[in-house]
C-alpha cells in the first residue's frame, strides 16, 4: 500500500492545482510509503518501506527514511 497525494495544500484555498506524479520504468516503491506531489521517481530506483518522499528521487539511486534521503547508487 502507497499513498499518492496530488495536492500540495488540500482545502486550503477554494481552488487547488492538481500535482503530477512520475514513476519512471523498473522503479520500485516500498510498501507504507507517501510520495508527495509533483515528485519524479527516476528509472531502476528503490524506494525503501514506510518512506516519506519529498523530493524527486534521480535513476538508479536508493532511497529511505522520513523524510527519504539518498543512501547509495545502485
Amino acid at each position: 500500500n502507497v499513498t499518492f497525494t496530488n495536492d500540495k495544500y488540500p482545502r486550503a484555498k477554494a481552488s487547488f492545482e492538481i500535482q503530477k506524479i512520475l514513476i519512471k520504468k523498473n522503479a520500485s516503491i516500498g510498501a507504507g510509503s507517501i510520495i508527495l506531489g509533483g515528485i519524479i521517481i527516476g528509472e531502476n530506483s528503490m524506494i525503501g518501506a514506510g518512506s516519506l518522499v519529498t523530493k524527486s528521487v534521480p535513476s538508479n539511486e536508493l532511497w529511505f527514511g522520513s523524510p527519504a534521503k539518498f543512501i547509495k547508487n545502485i
